[in-house]
């Protein structure tokens, strides 16, 4: 019997969105429960690589395989490619098939005794599928020392992926007394009930996390466990520590070596009602898909001219990032240090073959899902209840992440006159979270610095508690960053009705926070809400003044960050808008 079948909303938007004719693509799933759910898929670029979704498998979280076929086009052919890709799926014993014909209609098919048979889906919306799934996150360092040759190399990860697969460690989740370990061809559990499912053991790790739920932007739960590796008296004992040492300094030849302590940080997705005991299986395979991607990049590096003998070897280090366009996980793994720049090809060929556009950063490092914030608050503008979809209206907002900047942070006094360096600290986090820059965020001082610099401002504005506007907001973001800001000026608060079309485009083109300026106030700007039919605008405004702890509760429900009229704006005002401008960048 097939299973059910349950396609990511994500998925489906792709489907609809990709532009291509008679050409073959991979769906990637996982089972639960006798369903199979569809999270992923990717082009299948054979005329640059043979079979490149088995590589990529590897930068998906644990459990997520490979589970089908998309093709586009009319015709419904097994042709080569097809086979190959079907006789590789093994998540489950019907691999699917879809077909998207050039009208975007999609039909699905499960293989069932070597016969397609078309089934019907249910299509999962992204608020269900976080909901019900959530993952782990293992995270751990791993003594890695061998020969600095290609198979050196290969020998060690291939022995350590062995013992992590035979049973010879154990698992601890982080916050609790819970342990998983393997005993014999069995798996044991410590801390809790045999019977109990991860999804009970988060809750129980937070009981007062439904309170909350109402202005919770975080909705990805990532539970962090560390592996622990078991030892045995007879790998210490010293008769073996003495034959090793007697081999070495008799039978081998003096060679560089490698000596790195090698970090396994990994992804697992799982369905809250899986057992804490089928944990174990799952949390073996990603380890060892971590140190196959680790592995991957120590040969490529070895490979290299210059690098044979170990030196300027540079450490791995994993990043996991989460593209909005996606809707799950993808781990790269980079060599230390190496610029985003010099990597572009490879992430070029990643975005090519996800169907991403390429005119925007992704996979830099800076794009990486990962607490950078300081304790500050990350997109607040999340935790606001949607507006129903209504005829004749457009909104248009941010994309992507940023930081909120207000009064009183950094246990810095800027009440009354730092407001625009608040919101220029915004619009600045935003460039690093999307990959443009890794510069770090500028201080009031730094800004003031940079003003003096560029002939802006006299010496004695340095260390002062004067404001700045737009004009200077566009200075020090050229100057910083080297972007370019489109600036509006509005005679009055009532003129800004005039600039519709003009934000809506900025969001929908370039995606950044505007800093706006009149008066002796400056304001950012996270969105606009047009009606053509009426010509209302709504301004989604992320205020600086906020001089409260980082609650988002407070922030949402006081109006901090929160949607306003037009009547928002002094109608007698002068404002400027400083409007950030990217360029097509990968």
């Amino acid at each position: 019997m097939s299973p059910r079948l349950k396609i990511s909303n994500y998925v489906i938007e792709r489907l609809s969105n990709i532009d291509t004719n008679e050409s073959t693509g991979c769906l990637y799933g996982l089972m639960y429960d006798g369903t199979l759910l569809v999270v992923g898929l990717s082009l299948e670029l054979f005329e640059n690589e043979k079979n490149t979704y088995r590589q990529l498998l590897l930068n998906l979280p644990a459990e997520i395989e490979l589970c089908g076929v998309v093709r586009f086009g009319e015709s419904f052919t097994t042709g080569t490619t097809m086979k190959e890709i079907l006789q590789d799926v093994d998540v489950t014993d019907n691999p699917l098939v879809m077909i998207v014909n050039e009208k975007k209609e999609m039909k699905a098919h499960f293989l069932v005794h070597d016969k397609f048979e078309e089934t019907k889906y249910e299509v999962l919306s992204s608020d269900d599928m976080w909901k019900q799934f959530l993952h782990v996150r293992l995270n751990t360092i791993l003594p890695l020392s061998c020969e600095a040759t290609i198979s050196g190399v290969k020998n060690v990860l291939q022995n350590k992926r062995k013992k992590i697969a035979s049973g010879q460690v154990s698992f601890h989740v982080d916050g609790t007394s819970v342990y998983l370990f393997g005993v014999a061809s069995d798996v044991g559990l410590t801390g809790t009930s045999t019977e109990a499912t991860i999804g009970e053991l988060v809750d129980s790790m937070s009981p007062e996390q439904p309170k909350k739920k109402k202005h919770n932007t975080n909705v990805i739960e990532i539970v962090p466990i560390n592996l622990v590796l078991k030892t045995t008296k007879d790998i210490l004992s010293d008769k073996l520590v003495k034959t090793a040492v007697k081999m070495m300094t008799t039978q081998r030849k003096p060679a560089f070596c490698i000596s790195m302590p090698l970090r396994i940080d990994t992804l697992a997705m799982i369905h809250r009602n899986t057992k804490l005991l089928e944990l174990y299986t799952v949390l073996v395979e990603a380890a060892c898909r971590s140190l196959r991607l680790l592995e991957s990049v120590l040969l490529e590096q070895l490979g290299q001219e210059g690098i044979g003998d170990g030196a300027g070897l540079r450490l791995p280090e994993s990043f996991h990032f989460l593209p909005q366009e996606l809707g799950h996980f993808v781990t790269r793994v980079v060599p230390k240090g190496i610029p985003d720049e010099s990597m572009e090809k490879e992430r070029r060929l990643m975005h090519e073959q996800l169907g991403i556009v390429q005119t925007r950063p992704v996979f830099r490092r800076g794009n990486a899902y990962s607490d950078k914030s300081g304790g500050r608050l990350v997109n607040p503008h999340e935790a606001i209840t949607p507006q129903p979809l209504k005829p004749d209206v457009t909104i248009a907002l941010v994309r992507g992440r940023y930081t909120y900047h207000h009064y009183m942070q950094d246990n810095f006094n800027d009440d009354g006159w730092g407001c625009a360096y608040r919101s220029m600290q915004t619009i600045f986090s935003w460039f690093r979270y999307q990959g443009y820059t890794t510069v770090a965020i500028p201080s009031h001082r730094d800004i003031q610095q940079c003003l003096v610099n560029i002939g802006d401002k006299q010496p004695s504005f340095l260390g002062s508690k004067q404001w700045i506007g737009s004009t200077e907001v566009m200075f020090c973001l050229e100057t910083l960053l080297g972007v370019q800001s489109r600036i509006i000026f509005a005679n009055t608060g009532a003129e800004l009705q005039g600039y519709a079309h003009d934000l809506v485009h900025h969001f929908q083109t370039h995606g950044s926070p505007i800093m706006i300026g009149g008066g002796v106030l400056a304001h950012t700007i996270l969105g606009v809400e047009y009606n053509s039919a009426t010509n209302d605008i709504r301004y989604l405004i992320l205020d600086p003044h906020y001089t409260g702890p980082e609650d988002l509760s407070t922030v949402v429900s006081k109006g901090w960050c929160g949607w306003k009229n037009s009547d928002f704006w002094n109608k007698t005002a002068h404002y400027n808008l400083c409007l950030p401008q990217t360029k097509p960048a990968i």
